[in-house]
């Protein structure tokens, strides 16, 4: 039996500010043991990337870029799927593809030869000592790679020649593109070499600091949710209490017909509460719906309802923590902070998987453990 664990942004952080012989590393000797006697995997997710791999400023850029590599000396490869991909069921671990759907790739072998054709081209309107002929003949495909091999190819080591094309310094200064046109390397080798840092978190973490203009991605990727969903709290919560403070007035009411004679049947009937609205009949027992923008689980029904009964106060941060905890199905044990466990302290479907403290992993695993055994 492997038990499946997702760490908190928090674990991350603390672990990676922390001297090796702090606290939390103790903790993740144990965790890093038996994930290496197979007792356990560890996953990240897209949320994960996002919280931890921040952009800092010039001055702590060195350090801050190695914050990917941490993820993939703890987890490796085993990455939860994007939200899209979970509408249909795709399940941890799906080969460290943390952005996209497996099988797909960001960048491919086809549109990169597109982007090369055009580029040859419009060099090859430049040169005005063509005659027709010539052009004619130099625009055919075998042509292009030959006259390519010949003058020497260059296109491709220059950051301006991939625009927008999120590649990193190394591809950059490496021969992959040259043998790639000179057809010295297959579209799939290719292709998982220009797509290494949608599987690979420290990968990634250069990439973003080579790229990244947004200082905050979660802004930049969930800005127009969170404000949609801290609205829609308020709403509801201002909702509520409105409706608390009229049953008040009218039990007031009820209370003062009673005093006055009336029957008590028919001072309930003339006034009746207004009844609060509720989120169980939305609840989907923790099936995934739909894709990303819409990927709402039973959490999301049972997190509302506790915004209506004035339970909890929306926080900019749980939107995060919601995300994530369309995990939480598919974990044994899933950390996340003490309001976020409080909160689903009584929701069934995540009964017996939450962790408060990173302290309490050990422990926490030892017991599913021992009783599997």
């Amino acid at each position: 039996m492997t038990l499946t664990i997702y760490l908190d942004t928090q674990d991350y952080i603390a672990l990676f500010n922390e001297h090796p012989e702090g606290p939390h590393h103790q903790v993740l000797a144990t965790l890093l043991a038996r994930r290496d006697r197979g007792e356990i995997a560890i996953g990240f997710s897209f949320a994960t990337i996002m919280e931890f791999i921040t952009k800092p400023d010039d001055a702590h850029r060195s350090k801050r870029v190695r914050r990917g590599q941490l993820v993939k000396d703890i987890c490796g490869r085993n990455a939860f799927p994007f939200p899209s991909a979970m509408a249909n069921f795709t399940a941890f671990s799906n080969d460290g593809m943390w952005m996209i759907n497996p099988g797909e790739s960001f960048i491919s072998a086809r549109e990169c030869r597109k982007l090369i054709r055009n580029a040859y081209m419009d060099a090859l309107k430049d040169m005005r000592e063509l005659n027709r002929h010539q052009r004619r003949n130099y625009g055919r495909k075998s042509s292009m790679i030959d006259l390519m091999n010949k003058v020497g190819y260059t296109w491709g080591n220059k950051r301006s020649d991939w625009g927008d094309l999120p590649v990193s310094d190394e591809i950059i200064h490496s021969e992959i593109m040259e043998r790639f046109i000179r057809g010295q390397c297959s579209d799939k080798e290719f292709e998982d070499r220009i797509n290494s840092w949608l599987s690979d978190p420290a990968e990634f973490s250069k990439i973003f600091y080579e790229y990244g203009d947004q200082p905050n991605m979660i802004e930049k990727f969930f800005g127009n949710i969170t404000s949609y969903m801290e609205q829609t709290a308020t709403d509801l919560q201002d909702l509520v209490s409105e409706i608390r403070r009229c049953n008040s007035a009218i039990l007031g009411t009820r209370q003062r017909l009673v005093a006055e004679g009336m029957e008590k049947s028919e001072a309930r009937r003339l006034t009746k509460q207004i009844s609060l609205p509720s989120m169980k009949s939305r609840a989907l027992d923790g099936k995934r719906k739909t894709d990303f923008g819409e990927t709402f689980t039973s959490h999301f029904a049972h997190y509302l309802e506790r915004i209506l009964k004035l339970e909890h106060t929306f926080k900019k941060s749980d939107v995060m923590d919601l995300f994530q905890l369309c995990y939480a199905y598919d974990c044994d044990l899933f950390r996340c902070d003490k309001a976020m466990a409080n909160t689903f302290r009584d929701f069934r479907p995540l009964q017996g998987k939450l962790v408060e403290q990173f302290s309490e992993l050990p422990q926490r695993m030892e017991a599913i453990i021992g009783a599997s055994e």
